[in-house]
């Protein structure tokens, strides 16, 4: 990171969090988070996010990459990870050696869908119980997850289809199931 002082930190936060793409890897952002916290003149989380306009969970949710160990916040720094989901993702691990191995994993993946970091995270030899508390605690409140698996072909169908529509495949599955649910209630008052 660059040499940080008060003025270079807020830069780094305004040029990355006021904008769709952001220009410096989470590290640097947390780097410059951690650096604002720790002056007298902030002293907090949440004075930080006032000062750039942002919620404390939003910063604390930077801060969570300096928790991670050296070798995955490497993997941030190098933008071979750039979300702060996944940091979040990993932090629920409390286990730096299978944090390491699912941000390994995730890093060699094409993907970066959050559903194929759970799959990663499965990967990672987490019990059911402890895979089941990632995603629970990782998902917004109000969100239901329901997990299908369909082959290739159907798949590749869906995805085609979504596609001529101009909408997620999830939105199409959304549509038909929520079709199919309208009327199978018309069927049962009948």
């Amino acid at each position: 990171m660059k040499k940080c002082d008060e003025d270079t930190a807020l830069a780094i936060l305004f040029s990355n969090t006021k904008r769709k793409k952001r220009i410096d890897d989470l590290f640097t952002i947390a780097k410059a988070c951690e650096y604002l916290v720790s002056l007298k003149k902030y002293g907090s989380q949440g004075a930080v996010a006032k000062k750039i306009g942002l919620s404390t969970e939003m910063i604390r949710q930077f801060l969570a990459v300096l928790k991670l160990p050296r070798e995955v916040q490497k993997m941030f720094s190098s933008r071979k990870i750039d979300s702060v989901d996944v940091a979040k993702e990993l932090l629920a691990l409390n286990d730096p050696a299978k944090q390491v191995v699912a941000a390994k994993a995730l890093a060699g993946s094409l993907s970066k869908d959050v559903r194929d970091i759970k799959r990663l995270i499965k990967e990672s030899k987490l019990s059911a119980g402890e895979a089941k508390k990632v995603v629970l605690d990782a998902k917004p409140k109000g969100l239901h997850i329901f997990v299908m698996d369909f082959d290739d072909e159907t798949y590749g169908a869906i995805r085609k289809q979504a596609k001529d529509m101009k909408i997620e495949p999830v939105e199409l599955i959304r549509g038909i199931v929520t079709n199919w649910l309208k009327q199978t209630a018309k069927k049962s008052v009948q």
